[in-house]
């Protein structure tokens, strides 16, 4: 199946511990399963994987041990994620050099996709020049990205700068970056997913599907209360090929049967 699955089901979801003091070690991480998130995700069905920048900057210096077991599993590397503050003028130079490494390392696995999550809150709130900072530094990375022949697309996620369709749109119009909208983290945000997709349809290359359930609870597609079936035909009307990763992160299950589960949702809809 020609879908990406993200590995941060498996274990939860950490920091480094240097991250306190360190930014360049400020990365996500997941919970040490890396090899049994691949066997899982491979077993049912997909055919590439997203990965946190942290974890693929584990295997710096030893690229062959990650590149063995994504060619154990037939799987191919499509994109990293990584989570940014970007509005810190001190630090930025240290954000974008980790973004550099992470993205750098993933086009040698044969990654096409960066997936930037963030812009910090501050301590006595928003600034309204905040969201000018976020997307001048998101242009910093379309830039790297441009160098790379990859693709930089900015997540919206709960817990930063960007959370409500209301904040997005005073991002977007400071940064020429595509976007990849999370139909859960969109539903969390309080929009509504199809139509936040149908206003950025013509910026989208590469979107997060992931369900959600009335507790807030994150699941795998088909189990929660979002309308994937209208959000998937909307996809389907893009004049442009837009690339689909799944994410199942948060959900108390199983992570190998919930990418079983999202993986026959998926043939069902004819991918």
């Amino acid at each position: 199946m020609k879908i990406t699955y993200s590995t941060n089901a498996w274990g939860p979801v950490l920091a480094h511990w240097a991250a306190p003091n360190c930014v360049n070690a400020a990365y996500y991480r997941c919970g040490g399963k890396l090899e049994q998130a691949l066997a899982d995700i491979a077993e049912a069905g997909f055919e590439s994987v997203e990965i946190f920048d942290g974890e693929l900057l584990e295997f710096e210096g030893r690229s062959e041990l990650l590149e063995k077991m994504l060619e154990k599993y037939g799987l191919a590397l499509k994109g990293v994620y990584i989570a940014c503050n970007f509005i810190y003028d001190e630090i930025l130079p240290e954000e974008l050099d980790r973004v550099r490494r992470a993205a750098q390392f993933a086009k040698k696995l044969g990654a096409t996709e960066i997936a930037l999550g963030g812009g910090a809150i501050r301590f006595d709130g928003i600034r309204e020049s905040d969201y000018v900072k976020l997307g001048e530094a998101l242009d910093r990375v379309c830039d790297l990205a441009d160098t790379l022949g990859m693709r930089a697309s900015f997540h919206p996620h709960m817990g930063s700068l960007v959370e409500s369709p209301v904040q997005l749109d005073k991002v977007m119009p400071h940064t020429r970056i595509k976007l990849c909208p999370d139909l859960a983290h969109v539903k969390k945000g309080g929009g509504d997913p199809r139509e936040v997709v149908k206003q950025y349809l013509d910026r989208i290359d590469y979107i997060h599907l992931k369900d959600i359930m009335d507790d807030g609870m994150f699941c795998p597609l088909g189990v929660g209360i979002l309308d994937i079936d209208a959000i998937v035909e909307t996809l389907k009307k893009a004049p442009h090929r837009i690339e689909i990763a799944i994410e199942c992160d948060g959900w108390t299950g199983d992570p190998a049967e919930g990418a079983r589960i999202t993986s026959h949702y998926l043939k069902k809809q004819g991918f």
